[in-house]
């Protein structure tokens, strides 16, 4: 049996991939690090977590279950509310969910779905109105020929 690795790396690519393709997201800025004085609005593609899959454990299947983090950062002080934020926000959930994610390294995953989403305000810039979302997917996953 080969080395087992972590689906991180390769799901975070894929999700990447996804997002700045899709025709919904295409205008959007998307990071894994975001840099320095960002202009907004960005979204961050991070906050990984995985674990042994239940949803199709057998006895010769290796797949996992991922979930990973996308938050959005939108400046509000334009007095628009959470609409911009939330559109931005349901773009991304189409862009995920409407067909497979290609992975590479790994068999087409079985299953995306969207497991939590929020919108919270975040006051740690002085004089500005920040939304910030958050929404995370669960991805069901398994290497070639388990």
């Amino acid at each position: 049996m080969p080395t087992r690795k972590l689906g991180f790396s390769a799901l975070t690519a894929s999700v990447y991939t996804r997002l700045t393709t899709d025709a919904l997201t295409l205008a959007y800025s998307f990071f894994n690090h975001t840099p320095r004085d960002t202009a907004m609005p960005y979204h961050v593609i991070g906050k990984s977590m995985g674990r042994e899959s239940l949803m199709f454990k057998t006895r010769d299947t290796e797949a996992e279950e991922n979930i990973i983090q996308i938050d959005s950062w939108v400046d509000e002080s334009s007095g628009k509310g959470e609409k911009a934020c939330t559109d931005m926000m349901n773009n991304i959930v189409q862009a995920m969910t409407n067909a497979a994610l290609v992975i590479t390294g790994y068999d087409n995953s079985y299953l995306v779905f969207l497991d939590f989403s929020n919108i919270l305000p975040d006051d740690t810039e002085s004089g500005k109105i920040i939304q910030h979302g958050i929404l995370r997917f669960r991805v069901e996953m398994a290497p070639p020929g388990s």
